[in-house]
C-alpha cells in the first residue's frame, strides 16, 4: 500500500506541474501579441471627451482618473510631443492598458482597461480540470481493473481452493495479490491438514467401534439390558463419527454438489414418510402441486431431515412444513409447538457442537452438528437459514433457496 500511495502522490504532483505549465503556455499563445482592434476606436472616443474639464464621465465609465506630476513618466520625444499637442497616449502594463492625457502641468491617467476577456480564463480553467480528470482516470483504470480481477479470483478461490490469486508484477496492487497468494497457500495447507486429520481420526475410531459392536453381539453372557445400553453407546459413537465426517467435508468444500433438477415437493414428502415411524408429533405438509429446483437432492434432503428430527424431539403435538415461493426464492418453513429458541441463542445453535441442553443426555440426543450441517448445505446452495418464532409458539426454521420457479 505504501508503494501505491507514493506512486499516486508523485503522479498527481508531476501531473499538476505538467498540466499547469502546458495550460500556461497555451494561455500565453492565446493572448494577442498586437494591439486589439478596439483599442484605436476606444482611444478616439477618449480623445473626443478631452480636455478634462468634467471628470464625472470618466468616473462613470470606470476609468478612475488620477492626476500625476508631468515629469512622473519618462516619455520618448515623439510621445512627449503628442502629449503636448493634446493627444491621448496608451501605455500597456501586463494584461491591461492605461490612457494618459496632459493639461498644462498635470498628467492625467485613466484606467486600467483589461485587454483579455474573462471568458478566455474560464475556458482555460475548464480545460485544465478536464485534462486532470482524464489523466487521473487513465491512471485509476488499470488499478480498478486489477482490483476486479483480484476480486473475481478470490471468489473462485472461495469455491475452489485449488485456484491461486495472481496479478502481473507490474500491477500497482501486486503486493496485495502476493499477500493473498501467501494466505491462500496457508489456507490450502490448513484444509489439507483438516482433511487428513479427519480421515485419520475416522479410521482410528471406526475400527475399534466395529470390534466393540461385534464383541457385544457375541457377548451372550452379559445381561440384556446392559448389553443393549452398550450397543446404544456404540451406535451413538458411530453416528458421531459419521456426522463429524459429513460436516468436515462440507466445511472444507470437499464434496462438490451434484446439481440436477429435483422436485422439492417430492423430496419433502419422502422425508416425511421416512420419519413418520419415529416417536414424536406428526408432520403436516402444506405444499404446492410441484416445485422444480436445480440443486443437490441428497444434501437438501439431509438438511430438511435434520430440521424435522429436531422438531420431533422438541415438538409437543404439531409440526408443520410449508413450501412457498417468495421474492424469487423458494422457502421451506418448518414450524413446531415446542419450547422455541431464544433470540440470544439463534445464531449460536448454527455453530458446530453447540447445544441448548448442556447436559448432552441421551434422552435429548444429538451432538450439536445437525443444524451446523444444515447451515453448510444452505451456504453451498447460496441460500440461508433463518430462525424465528412459529405461530404455534415454538421454533421456526426458514430455508431460503434462490431459484426460478416452475410450479405445476
Amino acid at each position: 500500500m505504501q508503494r501505491l500511495f507514493w506512486h499516486f502522490y508523485l503522479f498527481i504532483f508531476l501531473l499538476l506541474l505538467g498540466l499547469g505549465w502546458a495550460v500556461e503556455q497555451l494561455w500565453q499563445q492565446w493572448q494577442p501579441t498586437t494591439e486589439p482592434a478596439w483599442l484605436a476606436s476606444y482611444s478616439a472616443m477618449l480623445q473626443q471627451q478631452m480636455p478634462l474639464t468634467d471628470l464625472s464621465w470618466a468616473e462613470n465609465a470606470g476609468l478612475n482618473p488620477q492626476p500625476l506630476a508631468a515629469n512622473s513618466i519618462s516619455w520618448l520625444a515623439h510621445e512627449q510631443q503628442q502629449l503636448n499637442n493634446g493627444r491621448v497616449l496608451s501605455l500597456f502594463e501586463a494584461d491591461q492598458v492605461y490612457f494618459y492625457y496632459q493639461t498644462d502641468a498635470t498628467l492625467w491617467r485613466l484606467g486600467p482597461v483589461p485587454l483579455v476577456q474573462n471568458d478566455g480564463a474560464t475556458w482555460f480553467s475548464l480545460l485544465f480540470f478536464v485534462l486532470l480528470a482524464i489523466a487521473i482516470a487513465l491512471w485509476l483504470w488499470p488499478v480498478a481493473r486489477d482490483i476486479r480481477t483480484l476480486q473475481h479470483q478470490l471468489q473462485q478461490f472461495s469455491l475452489n481452493h485449488d485456484t491461486t490469486p495472481t496479478l502481473p508484477a507490474r500491477s500497482f496492487i501486486a503486493p496485495i495479490a502476493d499477500s493473498f497468494q501467501h494466505m491462500s497457500s496457508q489456507i490450502r495447507e490448513l484444509v489439507k491438514l483438516q482433511r487428513d486429520m479427519t480421515h485419520a481420526v475416522s479410521h482410528e475410531l471406526r475400527t475399534p467401534i466395529a470390534r466393540l459392536s461385534f464383541a457385544l453381539e457375541m457377548a451372550n453372557q452379559l445381561p440384556i439390558a446392559e448389553r443393549d445400553a452398550m450397543l446404544q453407546d456404540v451406535r451413538e459413537l458411530q453416528q458421531l463419527v459419521d456426522e463429524i465426517l459429513d460436516y468436515a467435508r462440507l466445511e472444507a468444500g470437499q464434496l462438490p454438489l451434484q446439481r440436477q433438477q429435483i422436485d422439492l415437493v417430492e423430496l419433502i414428502s419422502n422425508v416425511q414418510e421416512k420419519l413418520s415411524p419415529l416417536p414424536g408429533a406428526a408432520i403436516r405438509l402444506q405444499l404446492p402441486a410441484s416445485a422444480l429446483y436445480f440443486g443437490d437432492g441428497h444434501y437438501l434432503e439431509r438438511a430438511i431431515q435434520n430440521l424435522l428430527v429436531n422438531a420431533k424431539k422438541y415438538a409437543r403435538a404439531d409440526i408443520a412444513v410449508t413450501l412457498q415461493f417468495n421474492a424469487r426464492q423458494w422457502q421451506i418453513i418448518v414450524d413446531d409447538d415446542g419450547p422455541g429458541i431464544d433470540l440470544a441463542w439463534r445464531e449460536k445453535v448454527l455453530q458446530p457442537f453447540y447445544r441448548l441442553d448442556a447436559s448432552r443426555n441421551k434422552q435429548a440426543g444429538g451432538f450439536g452438528l445437525g443444524l451446523a450441517i444444515v447451515q453448510r448445505v444452505m451456504q453451498w446452495h447460496q441460500g440461508r437459514v433463518e430462525i424465528g418464532t412459529a405461530p404455534q409458539g415454538g421454533a421456526r426454521f426458514i430455508l431460503s433457496l434462490p431459484a426460478a420457479p416452475t410450479i405445476g
